[in-house]
């Protein structure tokens, strides 16, 4: 029988995924949940500029799909229910 070498498992401040130390640290900054998360779509910008598909190229500004789709209250509305999970517990 061999002895395995165990791998320190990391754990996501936002949400429940985890994983080893690299993968968790460029996932946090990613992370959905993150209210400060690096957007690699508009890069924090808000808006990107897309091709209008006409023969001409041009070029029209549109909001980050992601960045809008952040709502604050659902962000402190799950961080509310996190705290309050101790509390809640199932009936043994």
């Amino acid at each position: 029988m061999k002895e395995v070498k165990t791998q320190k498992r990391y754990k996501c401040d936002f949400c429940k995924k985890r994983g080893i130390k690299r993968k968790m640290i460029f996932h946090e900054q990613n992370c959905y949940q993150n209210p400060n998360r690096l957007c690699s779509y508009c890069e924090n910008d808000g808006w990107k500029y897309e091709s209008a598909g006409d023969e001409n190229d041009t070029q029209i500004k549109v909001n980050c799909p992601y960045c809008s789709a952040f709502d604050k209250q659902k962000f402190e509305d799950i961080k509310k229910y996190k705290e309050l999970l101790p509390i809640i517990s199932p009936i043994k």
